[in-house]
Formats: C-alpha cells, structure tokens, sequence
C-alpha cells in the first residue's frame, strides 16, 4: 500500500516538472531575437553601472511609471553584463520568470478549487490542467520575449503569489472556525505585502485587492466557514477599487478629453478599447502566429462609432457581460468570476489613462480568470460527453503547444521575424523602423529605401516615417525622393501631434551629410527641419529636446555663436538638467559671459534637487565641479 502511495505521490510532481520542462525548452528558440523600442531607454543605463552606488542611483531612477517599478529594476542588474549584446541574457530570466508564474497559477488554482470544494479528489489535477492551459497561450510570448516586459510578469508574479497566500488563510480559518486567528496572517501577509511587492514591479499590482473582491463576490460567495471578517476583506477590496476609479476620474478632469502625444481622444480610446478586449480573447484562444508581434502603433481608434459596427456589437457585449455577470453571481459564480476577473485586469490600462491602445502583456494576468473557469466547465462535463470533451480538449492543448512553438521560432529568427511584422503590421511606423534598421545594418540600402517609401504611401502623416524614408533616400542618392521627402516634411510638421522617431533620425542625418554619405541635402535644409519640428506637441522622452540639441550642434558647425548660445538657453529652460547646464557654461565661458555663466552654476543648477538622496548627491558632486570650473576660469581670465 506504502509503495502505491509514494508511486501516485510522484505522479504530482512529474507532471507539472515535465510540463514546466516542456515550456522552458519551447521558449528557449525564442532567446535569440531582439531588442525593441522601449527596452533601450530604462536598459542602456545599465552601461553606467559600474559599483554599488550607480546601481543604487540605477534601480531608483526608473520613470515607467508613478512609483519607479524599483523591485523590477534590481531584477535587471542580474543582466548588467548581458547589455547591450547579450539578449539571450534578458529573455532567459524572463521565460524562467513565466515558469514561476506557471506554478503559481497552479498553487492558486488549487487552493481555489480546494475552498470552494469542488472536487476534493480532481482538485490537484484540475488546477495543474489550467495551469497548463495558462502556460502555453501563445499570446503570453509578448511578455516573455521582450525584456522590458519583465516588470509586467514579476508584477504578475507577486499578484499570483499574494492571492495565493490569502487564499491559503482562507484554507485555514474554514478547518479552524474556532480559532479566530486561523489564516489571518497569511489574509494580511498575502493582501498588504505583495499587493505592495506587485505595485513596485509595475502600477497594476494595485488590482491585487480587487481581485480578491471578484473572488470573494463570485466563488468564494457560497463557501462557508469563512464569513468571519469577511466584510472587512470585502472593505479591503472595495477601498481598492474605490481608489482606483478615484484615479481614473482625475485622468478623465486632468486630460480635459485629450491626450498629449496621441492622435486619439479620451472618447476615442473608450470607443476603441472594448473591440480590442474581445481580439485579445480571439487571439488568446484561437492563435494567429502573425498577429503576436511588438508593434501595434498602426491600430486605427473609432472615429465615428455610428459609423463602426464592431465597435458597437464589442460595446454591448461587454455591457451585457458585466451587468449579466454581477446580477447572476449567486447563480453562475464561474461564468461571473471569469468575466470580472479579465474586465478588472484591464481597469488600469485599457480604459481611460492614455497609453497606446494596444499592448498584449496587457492580458498575462487577465486570462487567469477565463482559463481557470474553462478548466472547471469542462471537468463539470456530464459522464456521458466527458471522453469527448476530454479528447478535444487535449487536441485543442496540443494545437496551442504547436502554434507556441512556432510564435517562438519566429521571434528568435530577428530578420525573418522583422519581415513577417512588417508584412502583418501595414502602416505601423515601429515594424518598418524596425526592419528597414536590420537592412541598413545588412548595408541593404535599397530594400530600406522600398520599405520606408512603401510605408510613406500607407501612413502619409507619419512624420517619423517621412524622417527615415528621407534619411535613406539622401543616401541612396534619390534625388526625386529626398526632395518629394523633404516637401513632405516641411508640410505635415504643421499639422504633426507625435513626433515619433523624427528627432533621432534627424540626428542621424546629420552624421550622414557630415560624412558626405548624404550629399543632397545641406546643414541648412536640416536646420529648416529641425525649425518646423520645433514646435510640435512631440510625445514622451524629451523629443524637443533633442531637436534643440540638433540645432545647437548645426549651429556650432556653421560658427553662429549666437544662435547657439540662444538654443542652448531654450534647452535649459526647457529642461533643467545639470548635463544641458554644463554644455550652456562651456559656451558662455568661451564667449567670456561670465556673469551668466556664473549665475547658471551658483544660483540655478542644484535649485531644484531629487527626493532620491542618491541622485540629490551626485548632482551635488557634479554641481561643486562646474561651480570650481566657472570660478577657476573667471580667476584666470581677471587676473
């Protein structure tokens, strides 16, 4: 009897080993692909690494979001060797950090299952078999394949592990109704540090509360044994949710309707978001290999919703979904706890704060809730289909290891993989940058040249676009294209809202024409494009700045000392940053305005120093040095 017990007892730890195993070894052909546009910002300081200190200053300094995602941060000094070559390092901690997330799911599921008593017997292999299900969605490679995207997956992590632990103290108060301490520390542990853990790798690990709130209001809503504090858990979950909507009711007041940067509205996004949930959960259950990509800038926002039979029909159908699975939660807690789990998933970042609309991380929590209530459906099968359901269900699974397989093939293979986003991503100004850079960096000039000429053509408007295609086209010697590019330019700088990536290839352009790679176009006609850009609404990541700096250097290459001192001031009062301070200094000393220069490094750099002591003190270091400097040569030039 001993040895049946121990061999069954090894059955629950060789399945989800050879599961885990099986996922790691598919996700590994996918180590081998590329960096993309937003991991370059928050990973490239990691150069300037280098001691305790700067990884201090490093992990502190983060602006992704609110709170500076520090726990997400320290995650990336294990990689601080692997960059800027080494993206194989990036993406392996990540896919291990997706096989965490995996035994968590797991380790939920069961306690969930486990709570409500569903089946005591099925419970362990119900919740591996969501897991599972969890696992190997091909729609979670976006977040495994692009580093960046590791702070969406350690935040899931912590959310996974907190909710976890809460539902454990749920465990214990049931078979302890006596002790009215049983579980509560694993109810506090689980609901105050990791909610904390989750809102520090990245902001929506505030939904950690919320989430307890559907579960509590869905299938947690029968279970008894555990109503003592439960109206307390319940306060817990409603502040949560009271101080989100508190948050998105002042984005709505602060942004007056628009968004800074973007080309749709407040109302635009709402109209535009609910057809986008439902191709999430298309793409999530029913894989399009294509369609799994980074770059979704060309999604077209609702315009006209009178005019959108999509949108409407996706607009009523969550209407409907909610307000059926909030009436009938008594009734139908599974179909219920599905539904509210995926829509509150959601509530930060794909409703009114105005990010970009499209993002698929944004539902590697989210589809938790959907998976885990398909598994349960389909194990409450009535005896007579349950080999039916059960057989078509294991085909479906294998469909989805087969089509994961392939989404991680496709992104380790960067150049088959640029080709392919490009060819799926009509008009996505990113999928063209993106390959039209591996062609020049193939030093194939002119399949650069067609793509950027073909985007042009889908995306008129792009102006980051029209600066790339410009950019390729002086170097390809195309004198009709470079002029037509030109024009085109000067003439949509008037009506431009984003600048994109115009002001960094502008710069490039600059380089080009210096080294007489570009020989039809002058310093002055790229003044002329700096000049209309200047005034452009641009998008995050100082844009104008960069465009001052691009002036400021034209400038210096054509000797006109006062218009550089006159840009570099507008750089400075532009942005107050102590590297733009000692570029403005070395300018105004070598025209011996001393009392400006003076002024600048005793009275205006370090005025306004950090909450973070660390950066408060290097600027402080850097600050004494200029103010030596400024003194040392005024002392030398008077005496």
């Amino acid at each position: 009897m001993s040895l049946v017990i121990i061999k069954r007892n090894n059955f629950f730890f060789i399945f989800p080993i050879v599961l885990f195993i099986s996922v790691f070894c598919i996700y590994l052909s996918g180590t081998s692909g590329a960096m993309y546009y937003d991991d370059f910002r928050p990973l490239s300081n990691l150069l300037n690494v280098n001691n305790l200190e700067s990884a201090l200053i490093y992990i502190s300094t983060e602006i992704s979001g609110v709170l500076g995602r520090t726990i997400s941060m320290v995650t990336f000094l294990f990689n601080v060797n692997d960059w800027p070559n080494n993206t194989s390092g990036f993406l392996t901690f990540n896919i291990i950090l997706h096989i965490l997330n995996g035994l968590m799911v797991l380790i939920l599921s069961y306690f969930i299952l486990k709570l409500i008593s569903y089946n005591n017997q099925k419970n362990y292999w119900i919740a591996l078999v969501a897991s599972a299900f969890w696992l190997v969605l091909p729609l979670h490679v976006s977040t495994s394949l692009i580093a960046i995207q590791r702070m969406a997956g350690l935040s899931a992590f912590f959310v996974f592990s907190g909710l976890s632990l809460y539902v454990y103290g749920l465990l214990k108060q049931k078979l302890a109704p006596t002790n009215n301490s049983a579980g509560l520390y694993y109810q506090l542990f689980g609901l105050i540090l990791f909610t904390l853990l989750a809102i520090f790798s990245k902001e929506n690990g505030l939904l950690l509360p919320i989430f307890i709130l559907v579960l509590e209001t869905t299938l947690f809503l029968k279970v008894t044994g555990i109503q003592k504090r439960k109206k307390l858990r319940f306060f817990a979950g409603i502040t949560s949710l009271f101080i989100v909507l508190i948050y998105l009711i002042y984005v709505i007041i602060s942004s007056k309707g628009v968004y800074s940067g973007r080309d749709f509205t407040l109302i635009e996004r709402l109209q535009t978001q609910p057809q986008i949930l439902l191709e999430y959960l298309r793409l999530a259950f029913i894989p399009n290999i294509t369609a799994f990509n980074p770059f979704h800038d060309n999604y077209n926002h609702v315009q006209n919703l009178s005019e959108s039979p999509k949108a409407i029909f996706s607009i009523i159908f969550w209407l409907v979904s909610f307000l059926t699975a909030m009436i009938f939660r008594k009734y139908w807690p599974i179909f219920s706890f599905a539904v509210l789990w995926f829509l509150v998933a959601h509530l930060l970042e794909s409703t009114v704060i105005g990010l970009e609309l499209y993002f698929e991380h944004r539902n590697y929590v989210a589809l938790f809730g959907p998976c885990l209530a398909i598994i349960i459906l389909i194990s409450q099968t009535p005896e007579k289909y349950k080999k039916l359901i059960t057989s078509s269900f294991i085909f479906y699974w294998l469909l989805l290891l087969f089509s994961l397989s392939q989404v991680t093939q496709l992104w380790g293979d960067q150049n088959r993989a640029a080709q392919t986003w490009y060819i799926a991503q009509p008009g996505s100004e990113r999928s063209t940058e993106h390959l039209s850079l591996i062609y020049l960096n193939n030093n194939q000039i002119e399949q650069a040249k067609s793509i950027l000429e073909h985007q042009v053509k889908l995306c008129p408007n792009c102006i980051g676009s029209l600066a790339q295609a410009l950019l390729v086209s002086c170097i390809a010697n195309d004198k009709d294209n470079t002029n037509t590019f030109y024009t085109e330019m000067l003439e949509n700088a008037k009506i431009a809202k984003r600048l994109g990536s115009a002001p960094s290839a502008l710069s490039a352009l600059k380089l080009q024409i210096e080294e007489k790679n570009c020989t039809l176009l002058t310093l002055r006609d790229l003044k002329m494009l700096n000049k209309s850009l200047i005034n452009v609404q641009g998008s995050s990541f100082d844009k104008k700045i960069t465009i001052l700096i691009n002036l400021h250097q034209i400038a210096i290459k054509n000797g006109d000392k006062v218009e550089n001192l006159r840009l570099l001031r507008l750089a400075w009062q532009e942005k107050q940053d102590n590297m733009i301070a000692n570029i403005l200094i070395t300018h105004l000393l070598e025209a011996k305005l001393y009392d400006e220069a003076y002024n600048i490094a005793n009275n205006q750099m370090c005025n306004q120093l950090s909450l973070n002591p660390l950066v408060a003190k290097k600027a402080l270091q850097e600050c004494s040095i200029t103010k030596q400097r400024v003194n040392d040569t005024i002392n030398r030039n008077q005496s």
